[in-house]
């Protein structure tokens, strides 16, 4: 038996701290390409098809794999990136700091932020859709 990860006060609450990030100063096709990612990580088919149909409808590649050498993406797309990586592995050890120094001296403080909250929410969002086996 499975639980079902739509019940609870908890989902309510996760929905509303996802609302309030989505709020956010940078453009929804990159926020797509960022969950995107996020969720490859972690092995969400799911939250992948759900992410990369989100980001293509904004016009955005599905490619986000190849974002370190891809040519679409530009130095503080990769920035944000590599931070968003380092917060969904934070298991292997601390964001290093040149991830985050190299993320806030890209786009700021605020908008580096907000990329972290972004990641914080889909990174529970995956685990959710994980553990339920949603497909």
């Amino acid at each position: 038996m499975r639980l079902d990860p739509f019940a609870g006060p908890g989902f309510a609450a996760l929905g509303a701290v996802a609302e309030a990030v989505d709020d956010v100063d940078l453009p929804v096709g990159f926020v797509e390409l960022v969950r995107l990612r996020c969720s490859q990580i972690n092995g969400c088919g799911y939250c992948v098809r759900l992410h990369g149909d989100a980001a293509a409808a904004a016009g955005e590649t599905r490619d986000v794999a190849s974002w370190r050498t891809g040519p679409v993406f530009t130095g503080p797309e990769r920035a944000l990136l590599a931070l968003a990586e380092a917060v969904t592995l934070v298991h292997d050890g601390h964001v290093p700091d040149a991830v985050l120094d190299a993320a806030v001296h890209a786009v700021g403080e605020v908008l580096t932020q907000q990329v972290v909250w972004v990641v914080t929410v889909v990174n529970a969002y995956n685990r959710l859709a994980i553990s339920a086996r949603l497909t």
